[in-house]
């Protein structure tokens, strides 16, 4: 049996195949590369705070099920965004996470702050979509790409003007590591069962370039987590479960900005 990002990787080359023979590739790259609207870098949003959060909006997850199905995308990302968020990562799946690409394109009107679009990229495609939505970064995902995909995926990224976050799971990816990759995050969670253990990221990012800017991921549920990860590196947080599974996402964002160390 599959694992699940593997699944998910599979499922995406699908939706891509199908969108491709609604609008093709040429046609799509040349409407990326007439989007005239501004990019924001991610990078300096999260190097300008002591706790640069990443705020998440999800309605689900394969590993947590329905979190918040009837949550409307402009209201959390104005929540965030007046709490103080450095950025929002906008989960655009539909099948595993219930997201849209049109929830990317909604937060882009009612926010000015860095724009993350949440995917599994497997295809260039996906990037010129993402810069016409409004993103202002990317995800790249290096367990389901080879360190040359890493790379030109990275180069079209760039060529759009978009930052990227490249996300790795343990020491075999990092040949994925370049010295152009705007961000690199370090998922807490193994994306083949879900399970979260801080262990492994703790070893990680010892071995990550120093001068790199620096983001846990996943399976941070409250403050002494992200203490924790803070004080072993990291320099930002993508974080979505804690914040939506409250009745207010943004004010529960604002509790972890004002922590003390």
């Amino acid at each position: 049996m599959k694992d699940i990002l593997q699944r998910i990787a599979a499922t995406k080359r699908i939706e891509v195949e199908a969108s491709r023979r609604c609008v093709g590739l040429e046609e799509l790259r040349e409407m990326a590369l007439q989007v005239a609207a501004p990019v924001r870098s991610l990078r300096e949003s999260i190097v300008s705070r002591e706790f640069g959060i990443i705020a998440e909006f999800k309605r689900r997850s394969p590993s947590r099920g329905e979190i918040a199905p009837m949550a409307k995308v402009d209201q959390i990302v104005m929540e965030y965004t007046r709490a103080g968020a450095a950025g929002c990562s906008i989960l655009t799946d539909t099948p595993y996470f219930g997201g849209a690409l049109t929830d990317l394109q909604v937060a882009r009107t009612v926010t000015d702050i860095p724009l993350l679009r949440k995917e599994f990229i497997v295809d260039e495609y996906q990037i010129y979509q993402a810069r016409i939505a409004g993103a202002d970064a990317i995800l790249l995902i290096a367990a389901i790409l080879d360190p040359a995909q890493v790379a030109r995926l990275a180069d079209v990224a760039h060529g759009l003007g978009l930052e990227v976050l490249l996300e790795l799971h343990d020491e075999s990816e990092l040949a994925a590591v370049a010295t152009d990759i705007d961000l690199i995050g370090v998922n807490n969670r193994n994306l083949r069962d879900f399970s979260v253990e801080f262990a492994p990221s703790l070893t990680l990012i010892e071995k990550l370039p120093a001068d790199s800017v620096k983001i846990a991921e996943s399976g941070i549920r409250n403050n002494e987590d992200m203490l924790r990860l803070h004080e072993a590196g990291f320099d930002g947080f993508l974080i979505g479960e804690a914040f939506m599974s409250t009745p207010s996402p943004g004010s529960t964002l604002a509790t972890y900005l004002n922590v003390k160390q």
